[in-house]
């Protein structure tokens, strides 16, 4: 359904037109507002976990603490359909490949991953295996299969095709997983060694070509052992030369995808006291910070070109972190 007049506000249309690409730059993105705003499409005290686009970037589709899911047409700026999953509950919604279905992970009952047509709301199929919370999901850029990684120390290749895993890899804890562009490559973050594997899918079963350890010098400065943040998220550049590490604190990395190499450590501006999930929202905000990891697993992306990361702090408003390469 539309969004009826005391759901949204828009702005006013704009009288200029843009060409088909705009360079991108601070001041541009700086300058960027809300066309419209969408209200009443959660419940209230809950909020959105996730979202995430089309192939196309036509339409949106939103996860939340209210076990909802709301699609959007991001073209059009109209809500399109509310969905339950009040039965399984519902966290990490992705697009397949087609606009009509998605996958999501459960959040009670099981630990299945559920493959829901959303022209008439059936499943299509369950895929299980994880036997806890999966905590990581993203299909594969090239074809129908898809990685989960799941607190219960495993990653596993699926198909859409099939409900059996294709692959299984035990790794150690709430691991976070990504494809390259190529889909020939992925990535798994393991929290409990702060270290980043990179694999080589066509031997899913055989040893990381690339095993990165992740050493902060300003953790170490502030106490001892470090308090390392839990590694939330993880998505390499349009490019595929960047991996960028989002986690729950206030720092996020951006690591070379070929070599390993540390090259961005990127920390929200000290005025924006609520960046992380970590970080006290009440005072006092000065009090040491404890790892925690919230539902949530998308506090970071990049931009289109890859020359800017935009993070969503707890508070409501959003930072422009440019890595300096």
């Amino acid at each position: 359904m539309d969004p009826s007049p005391t759901a949204s506000t828009s702005a006013a249309p704009s009288t200029s037109k843009l060409p088909s690409s705009v360079p991108l730059s601070p001041a541009i993105m700086s300058s960027f507002k809300p066309a419209k705003v969408f209200r009443k499409h959660n419940e209230l005290g809950k909020s959105f976990t996730g979202l995430a686009f089309d192939d196309k970037g036509d339409m949106l589709i939103t996860s939340g603490e209210d076990e909802s899911m709301q699609l959007f047409d991001a073209r059009q700026g109209k809500h399109v359909k509310q969905l339950y999953s009040k039965k399984y509950g519902v966290h990490l919604a992705r697009f397949t490949h087609k606009s009509s279905t998605i996958i999501y992970a459960s959040t009670k009952g099981n630990d299945d991953i559920r493959y829901l047509s959303l022209h008439d709301n059936s499943y299509l199929r369950y895929f299980k295996g994880h036997k806890k919370r999966v905590v990581s999901l993203e299909m594969s850029p090239q074809d129908d299969t898809f990685l989960s990684g799941a607190t219960d120390d495993t990653v596993r290749l699926w198909d859409l095709r099939t409900q059996n895993a294709q692959g299984l890899l035990n790794v150690a804890g709430h691991p976070c997983v990504a494809y390259d562009p190529s889909g020939s490559v992925f990535a798994v973050a393991l929290n409990l060694r702060s270290t980043i594997l990179m694999y080589d899918l066509r031997q899913f079963d055989k040893q990381p070509f690339l095993s990165v350890h992740i050493d902060d010098p300003v953790l170490l400065e502030r106490s001892f052992p470090p308090r390392t943040p839990i590694y939330t998220s993880l998505s390499f550049s349009n490019d595929g030369k960047w991996l960028l590490v989002g986690t729950s604190g206030d720092t996020h990395y951006v690591v070379d995808a070929f070599d390993g190499n540390l090259v961005a450590r990127l920390e929200c501006p000290p005025d924006q006291i609520a960046i992380g999930l970590e970080r006290a929202i009440v005072p006092p905000y000065d009090r040491p910070v404890e790892p925690a990891a919230g539902l949530s697993s998308e506090e970071v992306k990049w931009s289109p070109d890859g020359r800017y990361v935009v993070s969503g702090p707890s508070l409501l408003s959003l930072s422009l972190l440019r890595p300096r390469r």
